[in-house]
């Protein structure tokens, strides 16, 4: 990675990074909002409970048939992997009725009477976490599944992300910490690199049109796209006047031998 930088300082060029890792800490960053890490420390501590417990495992399958529920087992997530997060809420949210009839037989019970399922707020705010990491998870797959570059898609990404993440009014308050999170996180990367990211996109037939973009920011785009395009066409005439004249050295010089 050092001799990377240090090429990158030598040679000039360019360097953009990761969009995928900017979404990696931009998830993370919701997801240590103390509100949210809370309420996933529970489901994590509940799923990690009837992995443990061979009573709590057998009741929850006896539930599930009873209940027709998909016979999943409950997941528990990575420590580096945050998408590992929102699959073991969903799971835990799609289970909810079995994990709640298995927690309040004696049986398990009896295991740990401690262990508490979640209340109907916590619920609500699960099934809000799992929609606003959704789109988090739609735009990693995008990313992921583009078989060709990838550098032009990362302004309209981070543009519709951006406004998906600003709270509305009947947001939870958990859920307005959590977009906050994400939102400021996002908000901080590649300011300082839009222009080339929107010429980028200029660029593609897809985003031509730059359509996330307000008026005054497609003109300014277009106009700086014009320039350096101009640019371009000096630097090949250049190339050719510098080709002519050397033709014509050596051919003097050949023909002074």
């Amino acid at each position: 990675m050092l001799q990377i930088w240090c090429e990158l300082e030598i040679t000039g060029w360019l360097h953009i990074g990761c969009f995928a890792h900017t979404l990696n800490l931009a998830s993370q960053a919701g997801l240590k909002v103390p509100a949210v890490a809370q309420l996933l420390g529970r489901v994590r501590r509940i799923a990690s409970f009837f992995h443990r417990s061979t009573v709590a495992s057998r009741k929850l399958k006896e539930k599930q048939k009873i209940l027709n529920l998909p016979a999943h087992k409950l997941v528990t997530d990575g420590v580096t992997r945050w998408n590992s997060t929102l699959e073991m809420l969903e799971c835990f949210l799609e289970q909810q009725p079995a994990i709640s009839a298995a927690l309040l037989s004696p049986e398990v019970r009896r295991s740990d009477s401690n262990l508490c399922t979640l209340t109907e707020a916590d619920i609500t705010d699960g099934e809000d976490i799992v929609k606003a990491l959704k789109l988090l998870k739609a735009a990693t797959l995008v990313m992921s599944e583009e078989k060709s570059p990838t550098l032009s898609i990362i302004a309209p990404l981070h543009a519709q992300l951006l406004e998906k993440m600003i709270s509305v009014s009947h947001d939870s308050s958990l859920i307005k910490d959590l977009k906050t999170a994400v939102h400021d996180n996002m908000k901080s990367r590649y300011g300082a690199l839009k222009d080339k990211l929107y010429i980028a996109s200029a660029l593609d037939p897809r985003f031509k049109a730059l359509p996330f973009l307000s008026k005054e920011a497609c003109n300014n785009t277009f106009s700086q796209l014009v320039l350096e395009a101009a640019g371009l066409e000096n630097v090949d005439t250049a190339i050719v006047n510098y080709r002519n004249k050397n033709k014509k050295i050596i051919g003097f010089l050949h023909y002074s031998s």
